[in-house]
């Protein structure tokens, strides 16, 4: 296969995610043209990637409209989703006990291009903990969450992610590559991330990796509370009671911790 052929097919399987991530729960059926203008590709182009859609059932046309809406091929892939939520379901105990232990806001995250996604969180609340499974994105340069997890990737993966804008959240967020690197290279050594005023001016977040039966980095498990709480002094506490809690949670996944 040509380079010009494997540009083309990368295009063309671009535009066609493009299609599917333009609806939306107010927008849940599209026109050929709508599509074609929102992405800025030629009419013939679109017609032709949604025909292909189409015939893989992603997407489903309104024969009244003539207009287009997401197929079934979509909600199968869904339940993969929802099997994986499911799984880190099992660890919600091990959360809300962090939470009860440290009295501060606990969640599981997971990696998905320059942001770490919210897939498991249980609040901080004077009696029972809120509980929440949300879609919420945090950026991954300057939150302890996605530190931990890309400090295991492999040397690309990071390199990709920090030659994006790493937007300084605070005046103290970290944006350059060169000292994220370094940073990065100490997570791996000491087994977790700690973050001050990188994301949140006046908090704190510390974050441990979490591993599945693959033996691989496939979440982190993290705190974030003020510095008035998360002080220097009990540093030690929080971060041991988050690595226990993320080997529990990786014993979970089948990673066998052997303790050493």
């Amino acid at each position: 296969m040509s380079k010009n052929t494997d540009q083309n097919v990368l295009s063309s399987v671009k535009n066609a995610m493009q299609i599917l991530r333009l609806f939306k729960l107010n927008q849940n059926e599209l026109g050929v043209s709508e599509i074609a203008k929102n992405l800025g590709i030629p009419k013939g182009t679109a017609h032709r990637l949604i025909k292909t859609l189409a015939q893989e059932n992603f997407l489903t046309k309104n024969p009244r409209t003539n207009r287009y809406r997401l197929g079934l091929s979509l909600l199968s892939l869904g339940g993969v989703i929802t099997t994986q939520t499911e799984i880190y379901q099992e660890a919600l105990p091990i959360l809300q006990s962090v939470v009860n232990s440290v009295q501060e806001t606990a969640h599981i995250c997971l990696l998905e291009k320059t942001e770490v996604v919210y897939l498991l969180r249980v609040e901080n609340r004077a009696t029972v903990p809120l509980v929440t499974r949300i879609g919420r994105r945090n950026p991954i340069h300057c939150t302890s969450e996605g530190l931990v997890i890309l400090a295991y990737q492999h040397e690309d993966r990071i390199n990709q992610v920090l030659s994006n804008e790493l937007y300084p959240y605070t005046s103290k967020t970290i944006t350059d590559p060169t000292i994220l690197k370094e940073k990065l290279r100490t997570i791996k050594e000491q087994g977790y991330a700690l973050a001050i005023d990188q994301f949140y001016e006046g908090f704190v977040s510390i974050a441990a990796p979490i591993r599945d039966y693959t033996e691989e980095v496939v979440s982190s498990l993290a705190i974030v509370g003020p510095k008035t709480r998360i002080t220097e002094d009990n540093y030690p506490f929080f971060i041991e009671k988050m690595i226990k809690a993320a080997e529990e949670i990786s014993e979970l996944l089948g990673y066998y911790y052997s303790g050493n």
